[in-house]
């Protein structure tokens, strides 16, 4: 703790000795070449200007003597690009800047005819993005919107943020088959923990200007989890002249939190900082209707200065530290038997990223991080009685990440080459404690099945990974774009293994604004580092009756393909279909230790998941007040006996063959919105839709299948119910100023229908969990 406040004193001593004017914001970047549309040749002098509700003002410049223009340091937003040259016509490019997207553009002016007016030419998105179709940016104004207590956790904001993404057991968000889901980058770093609640702290919304939500279509950039990418840009003082917000919000089942951040920006430097603190007594999603032993507190730091050293080189540092104390939840049975039981988990987090960002030419810039993150987890077991009906369960585990992660962008031509590495040194330390006595009585008294086996481990371990990467994404034509690449990975820590991960994505914009999307994505997939240790020491030999070891945790190697279609409609509306088939190799899945809340990992030997999606988009349509959108998904997931590597209690997935309906499988997904604001006096509301047709219950899911093909003849699986649920949301913003309000209210009710339904039951050696109850809350936001 002492470290982390002498690091927190130097950057305040750093941000306080800058004495340079700032004119930069975020990561991304613009670059471009001017032509003449008759010959090609390049157009210098042509006075270029770049226009956006993300940027102060208007930037100008000029191109250089060989057409070319550069805008650096920019935020995500929409922007609108304005060329003008004397005799020839104005060009305008209208376009979306992604969290650190860096765009290469060829604009070609076209001269101006004799004796006609300048004709001014709006233009769509003229370059085809190679991202999923499935794939969405969100911007702040987005997660503000969103009822407060729904706040606590980033991965319930993000369930509903593209099609494929399916609420799990545990909390957990599955994205197209795939349990480890989410790889959250936070401004250019990934951090290895899983963002879930009963693994970390997770990250607050509230601190997010940006984020872009991938599930396909992956550049080589990206490595270690792929079910889903959250590529975030944090909130920065250069968006805010020294002010903030306080925001208090209440609520029904104890959800209480209350929230304050505060930013600006001199010629020197620019801060901003967020704080916050929550409650619930639905912290984790109960194994029963009634919320039972479930009160949650969670509170949250962050820290963003930024420095200009000068017009080539930025500077900037984030710190974050967040922890969590909640209880484990009790069924009704346990109320009922042993109402005693009180078992609970401790999470802590602090994290520290150093990014340098470098203009070496007007064709090159270098982005270079060093980050450092310290996260511990415990595990406290239930008080231990002479009439024990429990498992006496107890697990603590501490990470140490140190990195350094450094990547060139350079532009030649249409091109835009971008190469990296990224060096990672992993310290884990595990502790681990289980007694399945009282576990093995209380299952007998209710008549559940059970395993016996009890487990004493402890051990330490330093490893990492190393990766490289290069990729190029090219403008073949004014229509068709490609980003191909490769990526090395090397990965040291249960295991050592190595692999090289190929990538190919291609689009095809025709003049109607349609695209094409197609992706080629192989992916090599590190074991997760939650009990990684322990999940490979062969703690299988330990269950009475088996007694054997399994090896340890393997990569999982994955193949995805995919292929897409969007258009255009009126008012900016956007549709978009994609189809995806993904095969895996050593595939993941949580395995829980009975009456636990320990987590440890198993490999199948393969998995299996393909669908199709559909995502709808109406962006904010002024004369009527109103946005939209809507999410679908078809999808079937099959896992693959044996298991090959790691834990399970299952033994039988050891012994059988063949496939099964992954716990993950839901065949139809659906959420949908719309929101309504009223200019005139600032009231505004919004619903929200979400539909499940439910997953199989347990792991067999009704019987193993050896061909997938032969499944018509066997019978259907048991599924939790199907759910639709409704959110509504009414807004007020008074006293504005400007577009800006200064005071705003919000009331909200989740569940509106109050549908109790089983969100999944993923083992018969855990319960089902179930979703809120029509919940209520509010809450009051003042700016200052």
């Amino acid at each position: 703790m002492k470290k982390y406040f002498a690091f927190l004193l130097i950057g305040w001593l750093l941000f306080l000795s800058i004495a340079i004017r700032v004119q930069a914001q975020g990561e991304g970047a613009i670059h471009g070449i001017v032509v003449a549309k008759a010959d090609g040749s390049a157009l210098p002098d042509a006075a270029v200007r770049l226009e956006g509700l993300s940027v102060p003002g208007i930037l100008q410049t000029s191109t250089a003597g060989d057409g070319h223009f550069g805008f650096q340091r920019l935020v995500p937003g929409k922007y609108v690009l304005i060329v003008v040259r004397q005799n020839f016509l104005e060009e305008r490019v209208q376009f979306t800047l992604k969290p650190r997207e860096v765009r290469n553009l060829t604009l070609q002016l076209s001269l101006l005819p004799v004796e006609q007016s300048v004709e001014v030419i709006t233009e769509a998105e003229t370059v085809a993005p190679t991202y999923s179709p499935s794939s969405t940016t969100l911007q702040k104004q987005t997660f503000e919107a969103l009822p407060m207590a729904g706040k606590a956790n980033l991965t319930d904001v993000i369930v509903t943020a593209a099609p494929g993404m399916i609420r799990g057991h545990d909390d957990f968000v599955h994205v197209r088959g795939s349990e480890i889901a989410l790889n959250t980058f936070i401004n250019g770093v990934s951090f290895w923990e899983n963002m879930h609640s009963v693994f970390s702290s997770g990250l607050s919304p509230d601190v997010i200007q940006s984020v872009n939500v991938m599930t396909g279509g992956f550049p080589a950039e990206y490595g270690n989890r792929f079910g889903g990418v959250l590529d975030i840009v944090t909130k920065s003082g250069f968006s805010m002249n020294n002010e903030g917000a306080l925001t208090l919000g209440l609520g029904t089942a104890l959800r209480h939190n209350a929230s304050v951040e505060f930013g600006g920006h001199t010629e020197k430097a620019a801060y901003y900082l967020f704080n916050s603190a929550s409650e619930s007594a639905r912290f984790l999603s109960p194994p029963d209707p009634r919320s039972i032993h479930n009160t949650g507190r969670g509170a949250r730091s962050f820290l963003q200065l930024d420095f200009n050293v000068n017009p080539n080189n930025f500077l900037k540092l984030v710190l974050m530290g967040d922890g969590t104390n909640f209880q484990i939840p009790n069924t009704s049975v346990d109320d009922q038997i042993r109402p005693w039981i009180d078992a609970s988990q401790r999470t802590r987090s602090q994290s520290a990223i150093f990014t340098w960002d470098r203009i070496l030419s007007k064709d090159s810039l270098l982005h270079t991080s060093f980050y450092q993150r310290w996260s511990r987890s415990l595990l406290l077991p239930a008080v231990e009685r002479p009439e024990q009906l429990a498992a006496i369960a107890r697990s603590e585990r501490t990470l140490q990440t140190f990195g350094l992660k450094s990547d060139l962008t350079r532009f030649v031509g249409r091109h835009t080459l971008k190469g990296g590495l990224d060096l990672v040194l992993l310290r884990p330390e595990e502790e681990l404690l289980y007694n399945h006595r009282g576990w093995m009585r209380f299952s007998r008294l209710i008549g559940l099945p059970h395993v016996m086996f009890d487990i004493t481990f402890l051990q330490k371990k330093t490893g990492g990974q190393v990766s490289f990467y290069l990729q190029d994404k090219v403008q073949l034509t004014d229509s068709l774009t490609i980003d191909m690449g490769l990526r090395y990975d090397r990965h040291t820590l249960a295991t050592s293994d190595f692999h090289f991960s190929p990538r190919l994505n291609l689009a095809y914009r025709f003049s109607s604004g349609t695209v094409l999307h197609g992706s080629y994505n192989h992916f090599f997939v590190p074991p997760p580092v939650e009990f990684v240790l322990a999940g490979s020491a062969g703690l299988t030999r330990f269950i009475r009756g088996f007694n054997q070891p399994l090896p340890p945790l393997r990569p999982t190697a994955e193949n995805q393909f995919e292929a897409g279609v969007t258009h255009p409609f009126h008012h900016n509306f956007q549709l978009g279909l994609t189809g995806y088939y993904r095969l895996s190799n050593d595939q993941f899945h949580t395995v829980v230790v009975p009456d636990s809340r320990i987590y440890l990992y198993a490999n199948f030997d393969k998995a299996k998941a393909y669908g199709l999606e559909i995502k709808a988009e109406v962006p904010a349509i002024q004369r009527l007040g109103l946005s939209g959108f809507l999410n679908y998904a078809l999808s079937r997931v099959y896992l693959y006996n044996p298991i090959t590597a790691g834990f399970t209690a299952e033994t039988d997935h050891i012994s059988e063959a063949g496939s099964f309906l992954a716990p993950m499988d839901q065949t139809h997904t659906l959420n949908a919105g719309f929101t309504y604001r009223h200019r005139g006096s600032g009231l505004w509301a919004s619903m929200a839709f979400e539909y499940g047709s439910g997953t199989p219950v347990g792991s067999h899911a009704g019987g193993h299948a050896h061909d997938e093909a032969s499944s018509m003849a066997e019978p259907v699986p048991e599924r939790v119910p199907e759910h639709f649920t409704q959110n509504l949301t009414l807004g007020w913003d008074v006293l504005r100023n400007g577009e800006q309000p200064r005071f705003s209210l919000q009331f909200n009710i989740e569940n509106l229908s109050d549908n109790v339904y089983r969100v999944a039951q993923e083992s018969v050696f855990s319960p089902g969990q179930y979703s809120i109850p029509r919940l209520f809350s509010g809450s009051v936001k003042a700016r200052f």
